[in-house]
């Protein structure tokens, strides 16, 4: 349960988050500008997939939803290493608040920013893209809400694992682009070539979506799609384990204004 203390922490960054939200902006405006220059071909892969009735919204609107929430994870990395160049980091620390608490109340706003970024990029689809997800609702939101918090510990490793901020940006971007491609999230995994199809499954990406595609086109329910919210599950706990192992609160950070 989160602490008063990190309630304080989150009340901060929210703040934050807020005086500069253009960069939450774009991730939502870009896949809505992209969507309907790729819903066509979309559309004919689906209905070569099977699926005759599904509209090109059905495949692209997930995806590009995958894609620019991995995108987003910048924005944990910059809250953090900012603190850092505007030299509030100490003064946190300093405060009552221990390291758990900072941590926590950091990532928190950034849940909600990517659990907000995700359902807008989800309704807007289903209101001008035809995306229509015929199962569960429920089990949607859950993969939702699942893959929001692997993101965001996903975010904070990148943040225990490199000391400078370009780096972080850099390369967890590229990795990010990295999964959500191997993961279906501009084309269905079956196109891809053979070694691809392979890889995909050491990728994130590919559960969310995977889940996703089984509510959108099959009308899976919750039971359905378990065994994906548990692979998603599972790599947050991996992403959370390497915070535990190599977030140092003392650690130089190297962040810009």
């Amino acid at each position: 349960m989160i602490s008063r203390r990190s309630l304080v922490v989150a009340r901060i960054s929210r703040q934050l988050l807020l005086t500069d939200p253009a960069s939450t902006i774009m991730m939502v405006v870009m896949p809505l500008i992209l969507a309907p220059f790729l819903a066509p071909a979309a559309k004919a892969q689906l209905q070569l997939a099977g699926y005759p009735a599904a509209s090109g919204g059905d495949q692209i609107i997930p995806g590009l939803a995958v894609l620019f929430a991995f995108l987003s994870t910048q924005l944990v990395g910059t809250l953090f290493f900012r603190e850092h160049a505007w030299g509030t980091w100490n003064r946190l620390r300093a405060s009552p608040a221990s390291t758990a608490d900072i941590v926590l109340g950091k990532v928190a706003p950034l849940y909600v920013a990517q659990l907000l970024e995700l359902g807008v990029l989800l309704s807007a689809g289903w209101l001008l893209f035809g995306y229509r997800p015929n199962g569960s609702v429920l089990a949607l939101a859950l993969v939702v809400a699942t893959f929001a918090a692997m993101l965001v510990a996903f975010g904070v490793m990148l943040v225990a694992l490199f000391s400078s901020m370009d780096m972080a940006l850099v390369l967890g971007g590229l990795g990010g682009m990295v999964m959500a491609g191997l993961g279906g999230a501009l084309a269905p995994v079956s196109s891809l070539p053979s070694w691809a199809q392979v890889a995909a499954h050491f990728s994130p990406a590919y559960w969310a979506l995977n889940a996703m595609r089984s509510i959108t086109l099959d009308q899976a329910g919750l039971v359905d799609v378990a065994g994906s919210i548990g692979v998603l599950l599972l790599f947050g706990v991996g992403f959370s384990a390497v915070v535990a192992w190599r977030f140092r609160p003392a650690a130089v950070k190297i962040g810009t204004t």
